[in-house]
């Protein structure tokens, strides 16, 4: 018990600063939800933005309490506990130093030649100059697709499509204790923040049509796209989203 409380007295700034960090991730967590629940145009998105902010506050006042706890440990307990006096640890015997010998390597030897000016032209014999090839740019690549839950899937269109207009999505959105689908767009049009695309969507899916995307926004910010199906439960949680990257190009013009 004795070590315990003089390894946290120890480590007591480094636990102080996780504890903030972990406050502040808490405290940033809740402004997010009720920045969303503010935002939010629908009731189930704003009981679920309620839910997380909730869940937040309890993890801010934990950090908090687990701060306090150190604190206390730190500089209540360790006082208290009696000086040990442990001999310091000497090393006997004499201190073997290693010095790197370098390997020799044959140097190579120049040879004169004559050239039809009677200058001499002096070249390494046995050593020859490769020049590598300039390798070509390769373009950036696209982030593979993320879809971890098989019940919330995104089969078409594929990860890495092309489109110049609107486009149908299907796959599946059947989740436990279903609620409601969406769609998330992240990308130039968002300043690359999530963004609802559409109305939610309250009847599940299974390997059918989900829903149409009007890229009338996106059309005028062309780009990469990132577009993420989101599946949320009746008490608000929220299933692991899947989500694929497509590229957006301008309209093309009217004829």
């Amino acid at each position: 018990m004795a070590s315990f409380v003089r390894l946290i007295e120890q480590f007591a700034i480094v636990l102080y600063l996780a504890c903030l960090g972990g406050l502040i991730w808490a405290v940033r967590s809740a402004w997010t939800a009720m920045q969303d629940r503010n935002t939010t145009l629908y009731a189930l998105e704003r009981e679920a933005a309620e839910s997380r902010a909730g869940r937040a506050i309890v993890r801010g006042l934990a950090f908090i309490a687990l701060g306090a706890i150190i604190y206390f440990i730190a500089r209540v307990v360790a006082p208290s506990l009696p000086a040990e006096d442990a001999p310091t640890p000497t090393l006997a015997g004499p201190v073997m130093t290693l010095t790197p010998t370098s390997t020799p390597y044959p140097t190579p030897t120049l040879e004169p030649s004559p050239t039809p000016n009677g200058t001499i032209d002096a070249t390494l014999r046995g050593v020859e100059s490769i020049e590598p090839p300039t390798p070509a740019p390769t373009p950036a690549p696209i982030p593979s697709a993320s879809c971890p839950d098989p019940n919330v899937q995104i089969t078409a269109p594929g990860n890495g499509q092309i489109f110049s207009g609107s486009f149908q999505v299907f796959g599946t959105a059947n989740i436990p204790n279903f609620a409601f689908y969406k769609f998330v767009l992240n990308g130039p049009a968002t300043n690359f923040e999530n963004r609802t695309a559409t109305d939610v969507f309250k009847s599940p899916v299974v390997n059918n049509y989900l829903g149409t995307l009007d890229p009338t926004i996106w059309l005028q910010n062309p780009g990469t796209y990132r577009v993420s199906l989101v599946a949320v439960d009746n008490v608000g949680n929220e299933a692991p989203p899947c989500a694929i990257t497509l590229q957006i190009l301008p309209a093309p013009p009217a004829p």
